[in-house]
């Protein structure tokens, strides 16, 4: 698509849209994206699709069987946002509360969304400095990659504390009609009470909710 505007126009439009927090520089390509903001406009047109519902509708009987907490994320710029926390019994106390964000290469659903980037978007990304947030962090570029591509090909991954001490969690991604990447759910408990029977029998039940989700196969889990 063509706009008919100098360059000065463009600018002035540009900066507008970062002041209002429509917009945001985008590093690994270097330009711009919108914002959450702007999908929020989205979500309110007659019609369009609403990730939040949509994943509460089909992730909330998941939640509620194994009485664990779900939350849902989405992509936003190098971070996962998380836009949803459905707790069910005895709710387990964490990080990813609503609005709070995590970097791409920490965590269930940052590392679902993170093993969707394009490969430069990813190799942008590994030149970015990397934090951990505990010991557990996975942060080194070779790691990462395999991480990925074990995500990309097996459709799901498991790591333990790297949030939260102590926390375990299993993320599927949200991949639309097409494949585009939409967000990432995840269940969490903690880590000392998921045998890997636990982990086998979740990650069945997240695949089968991300298929309602979009009536199509959503391949991938990944684990804080």
């Amino acid at each position: 698509m063509h706009l008919d505007a100098t360059t000065a126009t463009t600018y002035r439009v540009v900066n507008t849209l970062i002041e209002t927090g429509y917009a945001q520089l985008n590093g690994y390509r270097q330009g711009y994206t919108a914002t959450l903001k702007v999908m929020g406009l989205g979500a309110q047109m007659p019609g369009a699709f609403d990730l939040r519902e949509a994943a509460r509708k089909a992730f909330r009987p998941v939640g509620m069987r194994f009485g664990e907490t779900i939350t849902v994320a989405r992509l936003d710029g190098l971070s996962a946002v998380f836009i949803d926390k459905i707790r069910a019994g005895d709710s387990l106390v964490f990080y990813c509360d609503v609005g709070r964000s995590l970097p791409l290469h920490i965590g269930a659903a940052a590392r679902c969304m993170m093993a969707h980037l394009t490969d430069e978007e990813f190799e942008a990304l590994l030149a970015n400095d990397l934090p951990r947030r505990t010991n557990a962090t996975i942060n080194s570029p070779e790691a990462l990659r395999a991480a990925r591509a074990q995500i990309r090909q097996d459709g799901y991954a498991l790591s333990v504390d790297e949030v939260d001490v102590g926390v375990s969690a299993i993320a599927v991604p949200l991949l639309g009609p097409t494949r585009n990447l939409l967000g990432a759910v995840a269940i969490a408990n903690t880590s000392s009470a998921w045998s890997p029977s636990d982990h086998a029998d979740r990650i069945e039940a997240m695949i089968a909710a991300s298929r309602r989700v979009f009536g199509a196969t959503t391949p991938g889990a990944a684990a804080v």
